[in-house]
């Protein structure tokens, strides 16, 4: 028994999706541009270039990083802490320290410390500088 050529087409299985016709536009991949180890950028704040590694990421050139940013004391990493022991001039208390006073005979508890600065004034806020207000015409 014969079998129709339309009949064929129409039993084709269902994994087989029909293929798409060609249009006339040819797509080519490119590689990735490969990443410099070094790259050139121009300083946030004088204007200057500098070179960076490509891992880096700065706005300023080295000398204006470390004139904005100064260098930090490191943290102290380790489990011992020196504690200095005081007696208080104003109520003879003995009390502890984490740090060393500049004068350890003018040194003052914590408490009386507290009290002391509760006795400070404050210092008064600067005035807002007055603007005098100009009319436009």
């Amino acid at each position: 028994m014969m079998t129709d050529p339309i009949d064929s087409q129409a039993e084709t299985p269902e994994d087989e999706a029909p293929k798409p016709k060609k249009s006339g536009v040819l797509v080519q991949k490119h590689k990735p541009a490969p990443v410099s180890d070094i790259r050139e950028k121009i300083c946030a704040t004088c204007g200057k270039p500098f070179q960076l590694a490509a891992d880096q990421k700065y706005y300023d050139c080295p000398a204006c990083y470390r004139k904005n940013h100064p260098v930090q004391k490191p943290q102290r990493k380790t489990g011992t802490q020196i504690l200095i022991q005081i007696q208080c001039t104003a109520c003879g208390a003995t009390d502890v320290l984490d740090y060393m006073p500049p004068d350890p005979k003018q040194a003052l508890c914590r408490s009386c410390f507290a009290e002391q600065k509760k006795l400070e004034p404050k210092p008064k806020p600067r005035p807002k500088p007055h603007v005098p207000f100009k009319r436009s015409r």
